[in-house]
């Protein structure tokens, strides 16, 4: 059963109400106001509402049928509505601020009825028995737009002190794995009044597949290490990796990274520099592993294939064959 965190949630039989711990009213924005000298702390949350609405910016096949003004507000409520989205809470500090956020900012302005809440606290998965996480992947795949505040992966120490059953493992690596690999946007912020070094915004787009996450693993000692691969429909297997080790003690760690999806990283990446007008780069160190190099290969024939034209979009762009 996932246990949602917006104060009234409707379930298929009853209506329930979850409590929160409120931050306790105190010197951060809002609080300290200063007629026309907000405070950076004011400016930093303003910036972070606003990354946060723009998670859930009305697109346009979701608002369809939602009764607009000309100005994008409800006509039934004079808020703004939002476009679906799945929120997923954390813990720590960050779950603080976000419901301070959410409570003087977005709340009184925004219609979130759209959005769907899951609490994804260490306390609530061993609570479900990681149901809660299952129905947030579920929620993404439908929705495609997630907002998620950071969460933690239990030590032995924080599964003694919350009263767990077990150390669960990271959600983050089983959300990347069930989305198959997802795009991670990092922009910077720019605050009024802050030099950064740099006028334009500066995009990252990170590639996540949650490969290291799901990592098999063993501790031994000196041995000889074989890495089999058996393809599908064969039983002759491959052999990846023949090593001697010496050492009397070692991690052997196996994972592997999904490509498949490299192209559509590529294509949000430079879409999303067209749109904002910013010249788009590939980085990486200088020694690149060479299983690494089909990503760069993948990225590049994008870029290659590219139309050469005044308005292009990739919707022009044929795709890459792997």
């Amino acid at each position: 059963m996932t246990v949602p965190i917006s104060p009234t949630t409707k379930t298929d039989r009853t209506t329930t109400r979850v409590a929160h711990h409120r931050p306790t009213a105190g010197p951060i924005a809002g609080d300290q106001n200063v007629p026309g000298k907000p405070n950076m702390m004011q400016k930093l949350l303003s910036l972070t509402t606003t990354r946060l609405l723009a998670c859930a910016a009305p697109r346009a096949r979701a608002v369809a049928g939602t009764g607009f003004t000309s100005r994008g507000y409800a006509a039934s409520s004079g808020k703004i509505k939002a476009a679906p989205m799945v929120y997923v809470s954390g813990e720590e500090m960050t779950r603080y601020t976000m419901e301070l956020i959410l409570d003087r900012w977005v709340r009184p302005h925004v219609d979130t009825s759209a959005w769907e809440f899951f609490d994804l606290r260490a306390k609530n998965r061993d609570d479900t028995q990681d149901q809660v996480l299952r129905d947030v992947i579920d929620a993404g795949t439908r929705l495609k737009a997630i907002f998620k505040e950071p969460t933690i992966t239990p030590t032995s120490d924080q599964v003694t002190r919350l009263g767990l059953t077990k150390a669960w493992g990271s959600p983050n690596g089983a959300m990347r794995r069930g989305w198959n690999g997802i795009t991670i946007s990092r922009d910077t912020i720019h605050i009024d009044g802050v030099e950064l070094g740099y006028k334009k915004p500066v995009f990252f787009e990170r590639h996540a597949v949650g490969g290291e996450y799901s990592a098999g693993y063993k501790i031994v000692g000196r041995g000889k290490l074989l890495t089999t691969f058996v393809p599908e429909g064969t039983t002759t297997p491959i052999v990846v990796d023949d090593r001697e080790i010496v050492d009397d003690l070692n991690a052997v760690v196996t994972y592997h990274n999904p490509l498949d999806n490299v192209t559509h990283l590529a294509r949000i990446f430079f879409q999303r520099c067209l749109d904002a007008n910013i010249t788009p780069y590939v980085v990486t160190k200088k020694t690149v592993f060479k299983w690494q190099e089909p990503f760069w290969n993948t990225m590049k024939v994008r870029v290659a294939r590219f139309p050469k034209h005044d308005t292009p979009t990739f919707a022009d762009c044929p795709p890459v064959s792997t």
